[in-house]
């Protein structure tokens, strides 16, 4: 084992400890935390096994029985990163058509389960021959291009079922990491199969593979220890170990006085009420540079911009149901500058440590008291 390999031991180990703090970690959705250490264990399992396939001590005894066991990460980490997103965004309890996810997972085991159940001896004896394909139920001589395929269609999945959903979400910003990180594993891990299918590598030389693995787990240990808020809401701006807004130009003073001018904004023209408004929109409506509304915002307002833009429009939905009987909660929703109900729900419970209606009655409750 080279001093390379021994780097990827480390992270794989690395990986393995940060999954089992997941599974016990109490603070935040403990179902989303679960899903999120049987991803990051799935990653350290499988560099794991890389550096026994690259020292070659894969084949030897007791290793040979960890032999193709690597198709099962394979397999599930899209279904895994896929239902994680899923429970953040949806807050959705699994459900039975989920197990569909799992139909991949199924394939593998049954197909190599001949093979599984081998003595050592016998696998040697087997992968020594090229015997391979007699030991599997269903073999696919194409198996890693559907591998390959299911990768890329979880990607899209991130990307065109979740894009609206995560730019709302409080915490995007993981998110879109999350995402990002996944997409570039997937393409690191067919970019390998492509080149060697062409010729131009030779298998087995599948180092960048790792190193993407590798650079997944590396930043998930600094936010996972060194900065944990940002499993549970905190904007990564704030996190990040450097002054973003150091080198604007903008003094305390003008900072402080462009505040004012943006909350006398806010309370005029409402411009929370378009649910197209972004940080641009507001930049330009004050005559300042988007850089300088996002200091004026996270650094003097403490807040996001979505979570800025969303308080306002849940104090706007709130008047509404108290004071407009003829409008349903679409229509409140719509009218407060909400583009979808699941954006709505999420920033009212937020903000409010409640749901719509249960606001609407408690407060129609205490008018009919007093």
């Amino acid at each position: 084992m080279n001093f390379l390999e021994t780097i990827f031991l480390f992270f794989a180990f690395q990986a393995f400890v940060f999954a089992i703090l997941f599974f016990i970690k109490k603070k935040g959705d403990r179902v989303a935390n679960i899903l999120l250490g049987i991803y990051i264990l799935l990653f350290s399992y499988n560099i794991a096994y890389n550096v026994l396939y690259w020292s070659q001590l894969l084949n030897s005894y007791p290793f040979i029985h960890l032999s193709f066991t690597n198709r099962i990460p394979w397999v599930l980490y899209g279904p895994i990163v896929y239902l994680y997103l899923k429970r953040l965004l949806y807050k959705n309890k699994f459900r039975s058509i989920d197990l569909l996810h799992f139909i991949p997972l199924v394939y593998v085991i049954l197909n190599y389960s001949p093979f599984y159940f081998l003595s050592a001896q016998e696998k040697i004896e087997v992968l020594r021959n090229g015997e391979i394909r007699y030991f599997s139920y269903f073999h696919i001589p194409y198996f890693i291009h559907i591998i390959i395929a299911l990768m890329l269609f979880y990607c899209g999945q991130l990307f065109f079922s979740f894009r609206h959903l995560i730019k709302s979400f409080n915490n995007n910003r993981w998110l879109n990491w999350l995402s990002y990180s996944f997409c570039g594993y997937v393409i690191s891990f067919s970019s390998y199969f492509v080149l060697v299918y062409f010729n131009l590598l030779k298998p087995g030389s599948d180092y960048f593979i790792g190193f993407s693995m590798m650079f997944f787990t590396g930043l998930l240990f600094y936010f996972a220890f060194l900065q944990p808020q940002v499993f549970d809401g905190l904007s990564m701006d704030k996190i990040i170990p450097f002054k973003k807004y150091r080198k604007t130009g903008l003094t305390t003073a003008s900072s402080t006085e462009l505040k004012s001018r943006l909350l006398d904004f806010m309370k005029q023209e409402k411009p929370y009420l378009n649910h197209d408004l972004r940080l641009g929109d507001l930049a330009k409506e004050l005559h300042i540079s988007r850089h300088h509304m996002s200091q004026v915002i996270n650094e003097n307002l403490d807040s996001s911009f979505f979570d800025f833009i969303n308080r306002y429009r849940i104090e706007e939905a709130k008047k509404m149901l108290l004071e407009e009987d003829n409008l349903n909660m679409t229509e409140i929703l719509y009218s407060s500058g909400f583009s979808n109900r699941v954006s709505f729900y999420k920033a009212f419970k937020k903000f409010t440590k409640t749901t719509p209606s249960e606001y609407k009655f408690r407060k129609s409750s205490t008018k009919t008291t007093n």
